[in-house]
């Protein structure tokens, strides 16, 4: 392995810090949300906590796709083009996202991943130091803010034993990962802290897929008291040039199913990213039941990105170009208060942000005498300095009214304010100046009821999402500027569900209703860039499910199964430019919305030694077919598919390994699709079978 591949990952971490088992026990039974810690059965919501060991053990770490399967009614096309970044939907919201994540709040250890605008970026996520996951669904999910499929937190813990770790592994393709972390703190306990380094590399299946990353993520935290504490979390990650394969056509697909179109190889599509954050917080609980909080956070995102667009279709004047350079800076504060008492707790706060962004667009061709060169950055075709500023507000109560029921309610009132500074203006490109302001309110109510083993609950409320900045960044019909058309979408949600927890048993059960007015849908995708515009109304109707437990001693089973049917409910039409002319594209009411499976789940089925020191499980995962535009005129096919893991831990302390075999029978598969691909390049090919062993050592295990 290189040096400096060594070098990055030998950075501190706490990679496999242990933590207590009963400190283990007691966070699944509990769901932290925005005004305080509640205890599970206090929580009238759909939600998922996965726990570090289910996250790390036997797993890549590469992205939550590997641990996300087990969250009902969530949904991870895992497009295997880490240009993009993973698809992950939840009740069916996300689908859309042409890359990234979209539709889903994004938070790690107090830090947004999402960005005010909405879209969020999941390679943020340290699943190497993450003490658990809590994957919100549903109305309650929408105190939030602005997405409307729910929220996805990860928490670091600093309550474990001080160590140190190093895990790495090996796999097809010459893949790899090296992780290296540290955790220590003082010893009063007042200083905690822990930081962990990795480095990932893959030479990629399919031709033109190579990709490399390395992530650094450290936290640390003074507790002058019991009841005080100041936490600083740091994150890097880097991201050089990673090659973008693109998208197939269904021939493409069916002729070569791990291939890469030309158009790929031609302009060299690929992708940059450099991201840098910082967030400080305190928290003081300064009298019984009174407790105030400050936080604080900076990120630095920069991106360039390199697409697949002809030539001819970028001598147009209005043509952006295509090749996208984008920086980021973003900064937000947030301030809040809870009361809590014997008969409920009331939560107010404010937080206010601001996303600066200069977008640039070059030609991706330079042209000279000796001939046209393609993929490299050329001319000047796009100069504007955009501005988000938010400012929020939100009430979060809870009414306990009698014993074993608790009611929760939240109300959150956003205003977003989009301006656009236009600095190039040429002959058939004007000032494309201007600005859009959005004023939406989010509320939620649920009610819950404690049993002995579990309880029932029912929620219900209202949500929004306003475009991003991407979504407004280009038009349907072709013109310059953004697109001043495009409105916020709205939606209606309500549920119903259980959850039972026994002694080697937990199950959960939910079904819900949302219907949207005015969602954002692709319009238009082409050689990597997507337009949107508003749909009319649109239905979600699922039923989503989750079930672990044990079969005696030695074996273990968990199982997750989503049901969910996503439709249009009326006619809509919007204007797009096809083949060089304009065309109006009609949808019909009744079909499908685009990029969900209609029934899709994850199996696993685990035994374990006596001395459990080891572990061998057989996971499938299994999906519907999945429409791949507005106009349902093709699907990517439906697919089960097959893992076979080892785990194991050695007697003498500290060392432990995995084998994985992915894609045990070697199954061609469509793992993601590109919705409204504007060639037709919808399939993005899932990988074969693929080999991986890993190898790790921890001290104090």
């Amino acid at each position: 392995m290189a040096p400096i591949a060594l070098a990055i990952a030998l950075a501190p971490t706490g990679l496999h810090a242990q933590t207590r088992a009963e400190t283990a026990a007691a966070t699944l039974d509990t769901v932290e949300v925005l005004g305080g810690r509640r205890a599970l059965a206090d929580f009238p919501g759909a939600v998922t906590v996965l726990d570090g060991a289910t996250l790390r053990a036997g797993q890549r770490q590469v992205s939550l796709s590997e641990a996300l399967v087990r969250a009902p009614g969530i949904t991870v096309l895992d497009r295997q083009n880490y240009a993009q970044d993973l698809q992950i939907q939840s009740r069916g919201f996300g689908a859309r996202s042409t890359f990234g994540i979209r539709g889903i709040k994004l938070v790690v250890d107090g830090i947004p991943s999402s960005a005010l605008d909405g879209q969020g970026q999941a390679a943020g996520f340290p699943l190497g130091a993450l003490d658990r996951i809590e994957v919100l669904r549903g109305p309650l999910a929408l105190q939030y803010g602005n997405a409307a499929g729910g929220t996805i937190v990860g928490h670091i813990a600093l309550d474990g034993e001080p160590g140190a770790g190093v895990d790495g592994w090996v796999g097809e393709h010459d893949s790899h990962r090296l992780a290296a972390g540290l955790a220590g703190g003082s010893t009063d306990d007042a200083w905690r802290w822990r930081v962990l380094g990795s480095h990932f590399a893959s030479a990629g299946e399919r031709p033109h897929s190579a990709a490399e990353r390395a992530q650094l993520d450290a936290v640390a935290q003074w507790s002058p008291t019991a009841d005080r504490r100041l936490r600083l979390v740091l994150g890097g990650l880097s991201q050089p040039d990673t090659d973008d394969p693109l998208g197939l056509t269904r021939a493409q697909w069916q002729r070569e199913p791990h291939g890469t179109d030309p158009a790929a190889l031609l302009f060299d599509t690929r992708k940059r990213i450099d991201n840098r954050q910082l967030g400080l917080r305190w928290e003081d609980a300064y009298a019984p039941g009174r407790e105030l909080w400050l936080g604080g956070y900076g990120i630095r995102r920069d991106v360039v990105q390199y697409l697949a667009l002809p030539v001819v279709a970028q001598r147009a004047p209005s043509s952006a170009g295509g090749v996208i350079d984008l920086g980021r800076r973003s900064a937000g504060l947030d301030l809040g208060h809870r009361w809590s008492g014997t008969h409920g707790a009331l939560a107010i706060g404010v937080e206010a942000g601001q996303l600066d962004e200069a977008r640039r667009g070059y030609e991706n061709f330079v042209a000279d005498a000796d001939g046209v060169q393609l993929g490299v950055r050329g001319r000047l075709r796009r100069d504007e300095d955009n501005r988000i500023r938010s400012r929020e507000a939100y009430v979060i109560g809870d009414v306990r009214p009698a014993e074993h029921w608790n009611l929760l309610g939240a109300v959150r009132h956003s205003r977003l304010a989009f301006a656009s500074d236009d600095h190039y203006q040429a002959p058939g490109n004007g000032d494309d100046s201007g600005r859009l302001d959005y004023d939406e309110t989010a509320a939620s109510l649920g009610v819950a009821r404690a049993f002995t083993q579990g309880e029932v609950f029912a929620s219900l409320g209202r949500g929004f999402e306003t475009p991003t900045v991407t979504e407004l960044a280009y038009r349907p019909d072709g013109g310059a500027g953004f697109n001043r058309d495009l409105q916020p979408a709205r939606f209606d949600s309500a549920e119903v569900g259980a959850r039972w927890r026994f002694a080697s048993t937990n199950a959960n059960v939910a079904a819900y209703r949302i219907d949207g007015s005015d969602e954002i849908v692709p319009a238009d995708s082409r050689g990597g860039r997507a337009s949107f515009a508003n749909a009319g109304r649109t239905r979600r109707e699922g039923i989503e499910a989750g079930l672990d437990a044990r079969l005696g001693a030695q074996w273990s089973y968990a199982l997750t199964l989503n049901w969910l049917r996503a439709t249009f409910r009326e006619d809509f039409s919007y204007r797009v430019v096809s083949g060089g002319s304009e065309q109006l594209r009609q949808v019909a009411a009744g079909n499908r919305i685009p990029g969900i499976p209609r029934a899709d789940g994850y199996a696993e089925l685990a035994w374990s030694s006596a001395d459990t020191h080891t572990l061998i499980a057989l996971e499938a995962r299994a999906s519907d077919r999945i429409a791949t535009d507005d106009r349902n005129s093709d699907a990517a096919p439906g697919y089960a598919r097959f893992a076979l893991r080892l785990q194991w831990r050695a007697r003498s302390p500290g060392w432990h390994g995995f084998v994985r075999i992915d894609n045990l029978f070697d199954r061609d598969y469509v793992g993601s699709v590109i919705v409204n691909e504007g060639n037709e390049r919808y399939f993005e090919p899932g990988a074969g079978r693929a080999f991986t062993v890993g190898l790790g050592w921890t001290t104090g295990s």
